[in-house]
């Protein structure tokens, strides 16, 4: 699973991000995620994939609490080959 947001959170700070949402979820997969690489606004997190679409209800759309940033995730992959493909790719810079 890989995402956009608008800081530029260190990969400590995407690990807190995105754990505070995980543990808000209601009765939430056992397992939890890996933040695989982050480069500024993108990361890429690895997740079991019988947990990618309740994670991407957990993590999309503004923080629950309003204190956090809004994430968006992009895409979903079934191997890393292509998501650090994506990460690699010029971003276009928001004006």
């Amino acid at each position: 699973m890989a995402g956009d947001q608008p800081l530029l959170p260190s990969p400590r700070a995407w690990e807190a991000i995105l754990s505070a949402r995980w543990a808000r979820g209601a009765r939430g997969p056992a397992s939890g995620f890996r933040i695989v690489r982050s480069d500024g606004r993108r990361a890429i997190v690895e997740v079991e994939h019988r947990a990618a679409s309740w994670a991407r209800a957990a993590w999309n759309g503004p923080d629950p609490a309003g204190a956090g940033p809004t994430i968006a995730t992009r895409r979903t992959w079934g191997t890393l080959v292509d998501a650090k493909v994506w990460m690699r790719r010029p971003r276009a810079v928001a004006g």
